[in-house]
């Protein structure tokens, strides 16, 4: 009977070291290995001058490099996680919690989609608008301040300051 405990132990022994930190470093581990076989279709290969390349490089070469050392970390991480002591915060979580996750995840998800569309200031005031009211900004002066005036400062460094290219508002 011992020997029968000792090895379902054994073998349970794994599966109690699974945390959180672990199923994030499978996950990433998994996203980075598309990653790598995926960008040499995503990059445009450099145009040809009389049958060669002007470039010695590749232009895949150092995006692949730094998704190599991110899969290494990775690895490094999942094995680190298998040590790390967490208890799963999750099981806290109420209902609200869970209720105010989905709906931030929704108004990110309409940022994207009208990003383009209404354009970044717009889009970005409504964002910050809706979710400072729906997490309880008490102060209105305040949040129109911040809703407003953020978006409009980011805009501003982005495009004057830095020369990025950021989608203009369609009446402007």
């Amino acid at each position: 009977m011992k020997k029968n405990r000792e090895s379902s132990n054994c073998s349970d022994s794994w599966y109690r070291h699974i945390n959180y930190n672990t199923v994030v470093a499978i996950f990433f581990l998994i996203l980075w290995t598309i990653m790598f076989f995926t960008i040499p279709y995503q990059i445009q290969k450099p145009m040809l001058f009389m049958g060669r390349s002007l470039m010695g490089l590749k232009p895949t070469l150092f995006p692949q490099i730094a998704i190599l050392a991110l899969i290494f970390l990775n690895i490094w991480y999942l094995v680190i996680s298998f040590r790390i002591k967490d208890k799963n915060l999750f099981t806290e979580v109420t209902r609200q919690g869970y209720f105010r996750i989905i709906a931030s995840l929704v108004v990110f998800c309409a940022y994207a989609l009208l990003f383009e569309h209404l354009g970044f200031v717009l889009s970005s005031v409504l964002v910050a608008g809706s979710l400072s009211t729906f997490y309880g900004n008490r102060n209105v002066l305040v949040g129109i301040l911040v809703s407003v005036g953020v978006p409009m400062g980011i805009y501003f460094v982005f495009t004057r300051l830095l020369k990025v290219s950021l989608p203009e508002f369609p009446l402007f």
